[in-house]
């Protein structure tokens, strides 16, 4: 996948707000993990997906969520909200970030 890349240890400016690092909160307030990275479009600079880290309460430990998902928390400063809970996520595949580099593992 040429087109997509992710920011792994990139720094961002002060004029540019870094989600990386928020938490993100599902259905029911449930706390689903923290924003690791970001899957961005290198044609368009658009971020299509956030990589979540749940902490260890699933084993494969980071899935993606696509970004258009993703509001800010209500309840929780500086923090994100999507509309799953954990249960929903446990069906996900695992995120590599070496799928990125694959046509095939990626669709």
């Amino acid at each position: 996948m040429a087109h997509y890349g992710i920011l792994r240890e990139t720094r961002m400016g002060d004029a540019i707000d870094d989600i990386r690092g928020s938490h993100l909160y599902g259905l029911n307030d449930e706390k689903l993990g923290k924003i690791d990275d970001v899957i961005f479009d290198h044609s368009t600079g658009t971020i299509r997906y956030v990589v979540v880290d749940t902490g260890g309460w699933l084993t494969t430990k980071k899935f993606i969520v696509p970004a258009d998902g993703l509001c800010a928390s209500s309840k929780h400063s500086d923090d994100y909200e999507v509309s799953l809970n954990k249960r929903q996520i446990e069906n996900f595949p695992p995120f590599q970030e070496s799928d990125l580099d694959s046509e095939t593992k990626w669709t």
